[in-house]
């Protein structure tokens, strides 16, 4: 069977791999100069530290199967980390306490009163019992006896980088499902899968490489205007709602959420690990130097992550940097800015509120199936989903033609 993969980002690539490796005569098109959609390095810039920064910090979780199934399918199962839980998250106070898995870092987390602890820890026994239902998660919460201090200084730092949205915005039944899955499934489901090299190379060059290895054609600055250009058998759509969308005829425009990255070299080092701010339009503080063994010669080298923040995308560039170096001399002393680079995600992901139903992967037409993390995979529009969504479009083109051999 000839097919055409639309898309080179991570729900292309993974249904392009199992395509070919299924025997089928593959080419995959990407609109772009590179590989890997949203999961990118960013060009070198003159005076960035080496290597340059990613788009963003992605962190996986080791409940993220297929993900990691993926890595290992290219090669790069050895180019991430894998770490247990336990995330400092630092108060306005400049004082840290931990999230881990199960009761004994609760009980510890000192953020929220005890007797806030103490229902925390409640909901998450009772959760696989509750019905979500058509609801924001931050009122799930409320009316679960949840404070507004817990959800603010606990479930927010774990739901806000999940989602991409705050609480009081994001689909109860998404979070249910993320809280289960990664605080429920075992020690193993919570832990952080962090990148130890370049996103752009352990994703996309390493996935191109592995289907030309396998025999496919790999094109990159190849738009689709119309699916009647492409003399195939089959087709898999792995574009962004809107492009899938105009290609199919279906009206897919979801609402976005952005993620804004800035990225620093700063004089000294102010921290040790990886850590969250409490109260603070600073997300996640990371050490990208140590994480992907780059130490600068001098100081620190730093990615600060926000997420679901349209208020920050609206800042010129020097308001947004100097909005985060006052969030960070605030918690950390004084600090010298040696190096900066903004980035920023408009689309990063789309926003799963209350009532947003996405179309599921696989056959939307006879030879035409559709992938995408945006997709209803039952799982946020994650690095998961999209590997997900990958797998099933490629399996469905593969039984169709089955059926269509038997027949």
């Amino acid at each position: 069977m000839r097919t055409v993969v639309v898309g080179g980002g991570l729900a292309g690539l993974a249904a392009a791999l199992e395509l070919v490796d299924a025997g089928n005569e593959v080419t995959l098109l990407e609109a772009r100069p590179t590989l890997g959609g949203k999961v990118q390095t960013l060009p070198r810039r003159e005076g960035d530290p080496d290597p340059p920064p990613d788009n963003g910090q992605h962190v996986a979780l080791g409940c993220f199967k297929q993900y990691l199934a993926f890595l290992e399918r290219i090669g790069s199962l050895g180019s991430v980390r894998r770490v247990p839980l336990e995330l400092p998250v630092i108060d306005e106070r400049g004082r840290e306490a931990k999230v881990g898995y199960g009761l004994g870092p609760l009980l510890r987390y000192r953020h929220v009163p005890f007797r806030d602890r103490l229902r925390i820890a409640s909901l998450v026994a009772r959760l696989p019992r509750l019905e979500a239902g058509r609801q924001t998660f931050g009122d799930f919460l409320r009316a679960s006896g949840q404070s507004q201090t817990a959800i603010d200084r606990f479930w927010e730092v774990f739901i806000r980088p999940a989602l991409n949205l705050r609480s009081d915005e994001a689909d109860a039944a998404a979070a249910r499902f993320t809280v289960l899955t990664a605080m429920r499934s075992g020690r193993e489901a919570s832990d952080l899968i962090v990148p130890a090299a370049p996103l752009g190379a352990i994703h996309g060059d390493a996935a191109g490489r592995a289907l030309e290895e396998a025999g496919a054609e790999v094109r990159t600055e190849a738009r689709v205007v119309e699916l009647d250009e492409l003399d195939t058998d089959a087709v898999v759509l792995a574009l962004p709602p809107e492009e899938a969308g105009r290609l199919l005829g279906e009206d897919w425009s979801f609402e976005p959420s952005p993620i804004v990255s800035v990225h620093l070299l700063v004089d000294r080092r102010i921290l040790d690990r990886d850590a969250a701010l409490l109260g603070s339009p600073v997300h996640w503080i990371f050490d990208r130097g140590r994480l992907i063994g780059h130490e600068p010669e001098q100081g620190q080298y730093l990615t600060v992550i926000s997420s679901g923040v349209p208020e920050l995308m609206e800042l010129r560039g020097r308001e947004l940097l100097e909005l985060v170096a006052r969030e960070l001399r605030a918690r950390f002393g004084e600090l010298e800015l040696l190096w900066s680079r903004i980035s920023r995600e408009p689309e990063a992901t789309i926003a799963l509120r209350p009532g947003v139903k996405r179309p599921a992967p696989g056959l939307v037409r006879p030879g035409v199936a559709l992938a995408g993390a945006w997709t209803g995979t039952g799982w946020p529009a994650t690095m998961e989903s999209a590997v997900r969504s990958g797998g099933v479009a490629a399996r469905a083109l593969l039984a169709e033609m089955t059926t269509k051999v038997a027949a």
